[in-house]
């Protein structure tokens, strides 16, 4: 390797003829381990029920795939997590590379490792392997020193991934710094890989024979952890290098709002079904395959829990505990069964019993657990792994009402009314007592409008939201909107039962409305709720219901911008908005209620902490509207109210009549009565259109 020569290096100096064999015969068995590991893996996979709606969009989902392995951008979504997973992921794909590249020129006679190339992938390498090091010490101090509340406690294994790569990094550089000192010909390039020259001259007092020693010491230490850390990748957390690219292109694509189901009234009449049908999941047998792949993707890495709006105040909920017990749970459950195959007590194959609600050491020993869950969606949002939480919690629920008619006594309350009444609140009379006092048209069977306002039971039936109506209606008049109401054949869209798990009632409501809906013509369906935007939107589809359907927010913002209403009373006030779960992280509708606001004349706006997509939840999502389970005296709402304060507000705005309830009580709480007041976007509206 002369001045002159074309750059490169001798890949395998001073490490023997029979080096190339032993190396391989090494690397077979780490591969066999691995191979191991890995059917063990797919047995626990397989052993779950089907799920037929992982395939199809291939394109889109590859685009995931991509968007998310390689651009890491759910991994990135906040900024010291993100900021060591970038550094090890990036660095170990460009040394991967490298090591690609080396093989192929030592094992099958290529020349890419020689020129501009060779150079280029060193340097590249070489500081590979530096941020490597920043990326794991980076980790490793927040895990062992900062520890944030929401890291789960640290176990040996943690320990061990991280020594390992460690390990990888500082003996390949040991080696690299070896080489360049002891080599014969010594290394021209070496200015080329910068941090092997700095071990080189750590490594310059030795001699030649002692350096040559080194050097083949820990090539041989460098390879050994190469192929321990590959025959440990399905044993160990390192499995997630394989089960979270693999989650995110098997990822769900219908909306967030949209939960699966099968139509249990044609299953009730189906021919062949099953005595031992389950809905939901009760056991761990009930487990699709793709969520119990959702529980090996898990790396624990607490994120869910650090925005769980339930955890945050310090209620017994958590996210990453629902995963993290249920796969201890079945692997703990899978390994009696073969112990139990192994001496002789014969497996069928098929998954073992594993009750989950009530189960001791675990957080399903609070049979209130699973009712925590506000269903907010911030948990699976922010997950790096794809993981369907939400989903997870429905189908516990839906089990525990369904198959077993377990659930809160308030929430019970609630469907039986809704079951009687048509709605979870009381008479039907109301309804219409409040449609003949605003004097809203009622639209027949047959008949056709503009607007087909549907109002909803929680600003039906409290006198309190029925100035939120009124606003609208009043507002809707001044535009000149031909508008009407459903009668009597409006009743609840569906959402308690859906989200307390009573998918029964939930399927009987849906089919009556969307019958309702179906006899009418128009050409806007106006709600003020976004649970029934996201009932109407994504969920009656799957039983024949597609409607135009659109929230006040996206209808005011459309007729702003068209001139149909025109702003020009000044409200001279400091508002925040806060942005509803069902309206935000479900539906993407950021936009168009601050458009509403930034319209309105004197108008300050201002964001809490918390907003868009990282919006922190009032509390009423659920199913918590209609029970009270909170421990302690922290709650979602007060926490919600003291973002508002601290963001200097003198009003929330809101655009969901949950939310509007949620936060009177939190201003109430706080005793911030005189100086908040939590208004819905159509009063700061109607007051700037000065009607």
């Amino acid at each position: 390797m002369g001045a002159g020569s074309v750059p490169t290096r001798e890949l395998m100096w001073n490490m023997g003829t029979a080096t190339h064999v032993v190396m391989y015969a090494l690397m077979v068995v780490a591969f066999v381990i691995f191979g191991i590991g890995l059917r063990r893996r797919i047995q626990f996979w397989k052993r779950g029920k089907p799920d037929t709606e992982r395939a199809g969009d291939w394109g889109k989902r590859l685009w995931i795939l991509c968007r998310e392995t390689f651009l890491q951008s759910q991994a990135r979504n906040r900024f010291l997590p993100g900021l060591f997973h970038s550094l090890i992921f990036y660095s170990f794909l460009v040394l991967f590379i490298t090591t690609l590249i080396v093989m192929l020129d030592m094992d099958f006679g290529t020349h890419i490792f020689h020129g501009t190339i060779y150079l280029v992938v060193s340097l590249l390498a070489d500081l590979a392997g530096a941020c490597l090091l920043i990326g794991l010490a980076i980790a490793a101090v927040r895990r062992y020193l900062a520890k944030p509340d929401f890291l789960p406690q640290t176990k040996p294994v943690d320990a061990l991934v991280l020594a390992i790569l460690a390990f990888l990094v500082l003996t390949g550089f040991i080696a690299e710094g070896a080489r360049i000192s002891f080599h014969p010909a010594g290394d021209p390039w070496k200015a080329w890989t910068p941090v092997g020259a700095f071990f080189a001259a750590l490594l310059g007092g030795l001699s030649a024979e002692a350096g040559r020693v080194v050097h083949f010491t820990v090539w041989w230490l460098h390879a050994l952890g190469t192929f321990t850390m590959i025959s440990l990748i399905p044993f160990t957390k390192f499995v997630h290098m394989l089960a979270i690219p693999t989650n995110q292109l098997l990822s769900k694509l219908e909306p967030r709002g949209s939960l699966r189901r099968v139509d249990i009234e044609e299953l009730f009449a189906s021919d062949d079904v099953d005595e031992d049908f389950v809905i939901g999941v009760a056991d761990g047998q009930h487990l699709t395959w793709k969520q119990r792949f959702d529980l090996t993707a898990c790396i624990e890495c607490g994120r869910c829990d650090s925005v769980c709006p339930a955890k945050i105040v310090e209620q017994p909920l958590s996210p990453r505990s629902l995963i993290e017990d249920l796969r201890v749970m079945l692997e703990r459950a899978e390994a009696r069964s073969e112990h139990a195959e192994a001496q002789g007590g014969g497996n069928d194959g098929g998954a073992p019993a594993v009750p989950i609600i009530g189960a001791e050491e675990t957080v399903f020993a609070d049979t209130n657990f699973i009712w925590h869950c506000r269903t907010c969606y911030a948990c699976q949002r922010i997950c790096p792994a794809a993981i369907e939480h939400v989903d997870l919690f429905v189908e516990l629920r839906r089990a525990e009402v369904m198959m077993e008619g377990r659930l809160p006594s308030d929430a019970g309350k609630a469907l039986k009314t809704m079951e009687a009444q048509g709605n979870p609140f009381g008479s039907q009379a109301e309804r219409m007592d409040l449609v003949e006092k605003l004097e809203i048209p009622v639209l027949e069977a047959g008949g056709e409008t503009e607007v087909l306002f549907w109002i909803g039971c929680g600003a039906t039936f409290d006198p309190e939201k029925h100035g939120i109506v009124e606003d609208l209606v009043a507002i809707l008049r001044h535009a000149g909107v031909d508008f009407a109401h459903l009668g009597r054949d409006e009743g609840c869209c569906g959402d308690p039962a859906r989200v307390l798990g009573d998918e029964n009632l939930f399927q009987t409501t849906a089919k009556r409305t969307i019958e309702a809906l179906k006899a009418r013509k128009f050409k806007d369906l106006l709600v003020i709720c976004p649970h029934g935007y996201n009932v109407f939107k994504n969920e009656y589809p799957q039983f024949g219901g597609d409607f135009p359907v659109v929230h006040h927010s996206e209808l005011l913002s459309r007729w702003i911008r068209e001139g149909r209403l025109k702003l020009t009373q000044p409200v001279a006030e400091n508002v925040t908005f806060h942005d509803p779960c069902y309206l935000g992280r479900y539906q993407s509708i950021y936009a168009p209620p601050r458009e509403v606001l930034g319209a309105v004349p004197g108008l300050s706006l201002r964001e809490m902490k918390s907003h868009h997509e990282e919006s922190y939840c009032c509390g009423a999502g659920g199913g918590h509207y209609w029970m009270d389970l909170d421990v302690g005296e922290k709650r979602p709402y007060t926490h919600r109210v003291d973002e508002a304060a601290r963001a200097g507000a003198g009003t929330i705005a809101v655009a969901c009549v949950f939310c509007y309830q949620m936060l009177v009580d939190g201003v109430k709480a706080r005793d911030l009565d005189e100086r908040i007041k939590v208004r819905d976007i159509a009063s700061l509206v109607r007051e700037s259109l000065g009607i």
